[in-house]
Parts: C-alpha cells; structure tokens; sequence
C-alpha cells in the first residue's frame, strides 16, 4: 500500500503516518512518531503535509492535538482535481510539444523494412507525393503491394506521382480516381524514389541487393520538399 501512495504523489514519511492513521482513527504526533519509527519533529512535518493535502485533521483534546485521518476516498478527489488542472494546461502544453518538434532520421532495411514503411504511410498519410516512381514495389512486394494500394483506397489516401517512363506498365494497375500520375522525360529517369506525406520526406531505393528507405521527420523539410513537388508537377 505505501509503495501505491508514494505513486500518488505522497512520500515514505507521509505514506507511513497516513497509514498509520487509518488504523488508530485519532492519535497524537508523539504516539504516531513511535509507531512510524519517526523522530517526533519529522512527524510533526510530516502532519501539516497532510493537512496541506487534505488527508488530515485535528483536535485538540486537554491540551493536545489529535490528529485523524480523511478517508482514503479522498485520495480520489485529489486525483480528480489534479486531472482538471492538468486538463486545464493540455492545449498549452500541446502547443509547446508542437513548437518544438523532435527531428528524427528512421531507417528501413530489405523486404520486411519496406512492409513496415508502408504500414508507416497507412498510418500516418492523407496525401502522398512520390518523385521518380519507378513501380519495383509491385516487383518486389508482388503479394502485398496490391494489399496496401487497397487498403489507401480504403482510408481515402490520395497519391500524386512523378514516374519513370519505364514504370508505365506497372502503374497502370493503380486506381486512377485515386493517383494521379505524370511522366519524366526519359533522360530524368530516377533510380530511388522521394516520398513526401504527413510530415516527412522518405528517400526509397529498391535496387537488387539493396532495399532500403531512410525517413526524416521534419516539417521543414517536408513543406520545402512539397514546394519543390509542386514545381515539378506544375512544369511537366
């Protein structure tokens, strides 16, 4: 039980007498400091921490204070109110996590690493801009690829890519109300992929023997990225 209290925020001195409380109903500092094994000023410290949380009271009896315990229902109520006031501050909060975005470089290795990418966009995406699309992903993924084309479809993610000629074949397969496709001049042709979703910029390579993505979180870079997307796009 003290392990529990000291959870909620009370310490081992506090937790001991309260306790101790709980089972003598009414007693004063003295007694409560030999049966807590506390020195009496500790306990007397220790008391009006208590009584500053509202898990204590008292009465004075022949001269004496006798200080009884709140019942352990108010350690709900206090728990309460410390959920309103940290609800109180959460957009404030929020709005300092957001200022302050954590940058972050993920990487994603062979066949298994580019699922897991995937299922990062299924996640994470409402719109996907791809630059230099060269449609290996149904090579390599020839099972699960068309799953994840269904499952955007399901979700509403919409794609624009900027493609390889020799891509044409297999992107033909996608749904066409939902990506739009442009085409590069042969003598452009890319040999990775730039995804750009959400907040992030993806770098995807899927050479024979050599399948990785590397991810960066940073929105920075992401609406600089999008910017030059757009540019292209707009220029084909």
């Amino acid at each position: 039980m003290e392990k529990i209290l000291q959870e909620l925020g009370l310490n081992n001195k506090e937790s001991k007498i309260y306790l101790e409380l709980l089972k003598e109903k009414s007693q004063t500092a003295s007694r409560l400091a030999k049966l807590t094994n506390l020195n009496r000023t500790t306990a007397y410290l220790e008391l009006e921490n208590l009584i500053r949380l509202g898990l204590s009271n008292y009465t004075i009896k022949n001269s004496k204070r006798y200080y009884q315990p709140a019942p352990p229902k108010k350690l709900i109520e206090i728990l309460e109110t410390k959920k309103k006031k940290i609800k109180s501050i959460l957009p404030q909060l929020e709005s300092l996590s957001s200022e302050k975005e954590e940058i972050k470089i993920e990487t994603y290795e062979g066949k298994e690493g580019l699922k897991t990418f995937y299922q990062d966009i299924l996640n994470n995406a409402t719109e996907v801009l791809a630059l230099g699309t060269t449609g290996l992903a149904f090579e390599i993924l020839d099972f699960e690829f068309p799953h994840f084309v269904k499952d955007c479809e399901k979700k509403g993610i919409k794609a624009r890519y900027i493609s390889n000629q020799d891509a044409k074949t297999q992107l033909s397969k996608l749904p066409k109300d939902m990506v739009k496709i442009k085409y590069l001049d042969k003598k452009f042709e890319a040999k990775v992929t730039t995804l750009i979703y959400k907040n992030k910029v993806a770098i995807q390579s899927l050479q024979k023997n050599k399948i990785y993505i590397t991810v960066t979180t940073d929105q920075n870079l992401y609406d600089t990225y999008k910017n030059y997307f757009k540019f292209i796009w707009q220029s084909i």
